[in-house]
This record gives structure tokens, sequence and C-alpha cells, in this order.
């Protein structure tokens, strides 16, 4: 099976969770036998190379200051164009487009060349406007969410039936591989430095009282800043800018900028931490969450959206109520927000804390997730319209592992 992956962004150039997602269905796919092409964009020359079995064709990247800040999405109609002809010349069995990756016309392209495509939503949208920001969702063989309540969505104001599929986690990757100092617990940020929707400034806030009450902790910020060439403007809002949320200047100095780092310090990083925090809004997984679990870490995040779906279980982390963005600058959400994490800390503390969580994580495991990837697709060369059932959650489906 020909499998492609058209994408403007690729991993580990761009370091977030569909390009991640996109990097480990793609090398497990041609791990089982499958020629997979992942289409992508580089602000350096235009290339083709292998990214073990995975052939990565980057195509030029439209990048202008004028382009960022008056038509970003001019760079994403440049990257249709030239993955559309990409895929035209090679003539995959499959597509797996991901919402951005701005081929609006796959709908005529699909017709055309008689390539079937799936087509995954990943990010919520203003409802009644999905037509506007998705069209190519109406061609697609099959819709994918990320989570139900996004599944919902999709079939409520599409009128089509919506899977759920969520990304894997790696669990030969991510696994226990550090000590953890208990008596110095290590809070972990590792999401994007830049994004207010990740809820840094709510954790600077809550950060006051968790240094008060366990003056002992540490604050790591592991996160990028901004996505590199495509989201510089949103980094004049980053964490770094609202450090005078954090009034103790002994609190202050308890922060560690670490920064992304590379990959392969991941595994480590999670593992020496005694919690990882992700109270983001509009999370639609939270690929974070889970890569911590799989390394025995518990985690702090939102009750709602993807992580919320992860986070059923008291013994793998701690939940709060955050739903919108104003919860993000509520007084009242910082202090659940601090409460949570030092729960986080104590469940850390707990000798079957991190079985647990790994053994929670292995749901959402690689071998499992990328089984069901190979399925769909298969299905869709097989022929036929959009697959109508849909996939009940992964707990549902393997009994509620770890309870």
């Amino acid at each position: 099976m020909k499998v492609a992956f058209p994408y403007p962004g690729y991993w580990p150039y761009v370091r977030r969770g569909i390009e991640r997602c996109t990097h480990d269905l793609a090398t497990f796919l041609a791990g089982r036998g499958h020629e997979v092409h992942v289409i992508t964009s580089t602000p350096g020359r235009p290339r083709t190379e292998w990214d073990g079995k995975v052939k990565v064709t980057y195509l030029r990247q439209v990048n202008h200051p004028l382009l960022f800040k008056y038509a970003a999405l001019f760079r994403l109609a440049v990257f249709a164009l030239d993955a559309c002809r990409v895929m035209k010349a090679e003539r995959p069995d499959v597509a797996h487009l991901w919402a951005f990756s701005g081929i609006r016309m796959a709908p005529i392209w699909s017709r055309a060349f008689h390539v079937p495509y799936v087509f995954q939503m990943s990010v919520y949208w203003p409802r009644g406007l999905g037509d506007q920001w998705f069209p190519e969702i109406r061609g697609a063989r099959q819709a994918i969410a990320l989570n139900s309540h996004m599944a919902d969505a999709v079939e409520d104001e599409f009128q089509m039936p919506c899977m759920v599929m969520t990304p894997p986690v790696d669990m030969r990757t991510f696994g226990p591989c550090a000590e953890r100092d208990l008596d110095n617990p290590i809070v972990l940020y590792p999401a994007d430095l830049a994004d207010p929707r990740k809820g840094g400034s709510l954790l600077l806030r809550a950060w006051n009282r968790v240094y008060r009450e366990c003056p002992s902790a540490r604050l790591v910020l592991a996160g990028s800043l901004g996505v590199a060439g495509w989201l510089q403007d949103q980094a004049g809002q980053s964490v770094l800018s609202k450090l005078d949320l954090v009034t103790d200047p002994r609190a202050r100095a308890a922060i560690e900028l670490r920064g992304p780092g590379a990959v392969s310090s991941l595994p480590a990083w999670y593992s020496r931490a005694s919690v990882t925090v992700l109270p983001s809004v509009d999370e639609a997984f939270g690929m974070v969450v889970t890569e911590s679990l799989a390394c025995g870490t518990p985690v702090v995040a939102s009750a709602h959206g993807g992580p919320g779906e992860i986070l059923t279980h008291p013994g793998v982390g701690v939940t709060v109520d955050l739903r919108t963005a104003a919860d993000l600058t509520s007084g009242k959400r910082a202090s659940e927000l601090a409460e949570a994490i030092l729960r986080g800390i104590e469940l850390s503390r707990e000798t079957t804390t991190a079985a647990r969580c790994r053994e929670w994580a292995s749901q959402w495991g690689l071998d499992r997730v990328g089984l069901e990837e190979e399925g769909l697709l298969q299905d869709v060369v097989a022929g036929g319209g959009s697959i109508s059932h849909r996939l009940p959650s992964l707990s549902e489906r393997y009994g509620g592992v770890g309870r």
C-alpha cells in the first residue's frame, strides 16, 4: 500500500503533536512493509531524504515577515499546490490529510486522480464555519477526530460519520529511564511557551502557592518558543514575558528555563519529573500527557478535551476545570491548579504510581493505534464509501487498562 502524509511541518523540525503523530504513524506503517511518503516543507533548499524507511520530500517554504503578519495562509496555499503536484506524479493508493494540511481542493483533486483520502480533524473551529475552514473534509472517505467531543462536533456540523482515532505513544521510546528525586520534586511544563492556550500564565500564578507549600520544588519550562517558521507572531505573548506573575523572588529563582532540548532527552526529562503539567484549553489530545504517563509520571491537565478523556483514573493524574480562555486568567482556577499540582507531587511519591501510569498509557501505544491506522487505510483502499461506525474509546475497547 502506498500512503502519502502531506503536512507543511515535520518532526523534529517542528516539535508539536501532529508532526510527532505523523512521524510515528509513518514509521510504523513503513515498518509493516508499506511504501510511505511524507510530503512537507522547509525554509531550506527543497530536497528528498529518507527517515529510516520513510521517504520525506521537503518542499520550498515561502517565508517573509510580511506574510507572517498579513497573509499567513498564503504559505499553506503554496504548499498545497506543490504537495498535489508531488502526489499527482507518485499516485499514492491513499492519503492521510490533517486539518491545516492546507489542501482545500482535495475533493476535486481526489476525484480527478482517483486518490482517496481520510481527513483527521485536529483542532476546534468556530461552529458554523466548518465548511469555510475545512472544505476538504467533504471529499474524505472517512473523517477522524482526536477525541469523542470533537467527533460529535464533526458529525453535528458536517452531517457525516466521524471516527475517533487518537495519536499514538511509542512505548519503546517513552519509558522510565532516570531517577526521580522525590525530596526535590520537579514540576515539568513541556508545552509551547509562546502559545497562550497552553496555560503558561495560569501555571505561573499557581506557582506562587506551589512554592510556598513545597519550597523544595522546581518548575522546569521545557517547551519551544513558538513553531519555527509558522507562529512567530505569538512570541510576544510568551510565558517568559510574564514571569512577574510569580511575585516571590525565591519562587521565581526556582524556575528553570530549559527549552525544548534534544528529542532524545525527552524520556529522561519526563522520568525525572514528579508531575507534568499541561493546563491548556481547546486541547484536542495532548501527546505530552501520554508521553509523561508512559514514563511513569502523573499529569495535571484540563478535565476537558483530549486530556480529560485520557486522565479518567485518579491514580494517574489530577484534572482541573479549564474550559475557556477566561479560565486561564482566573485566580480561582490558579488556586485549583496549585492544589492539583501539589496532589500530583504527592501522587508521584506513592510506590504504585509509576507502574500504574505506564500501564494506563499502554492504551495509546503505537502498536495498537498503528494497527488501527493501517486497518482504516486498507479499508479505504479496498474501496467503498465512508466507514459508518464509530470507534469506542480506547479504554472501552481494552477494558479499562489500569483500573
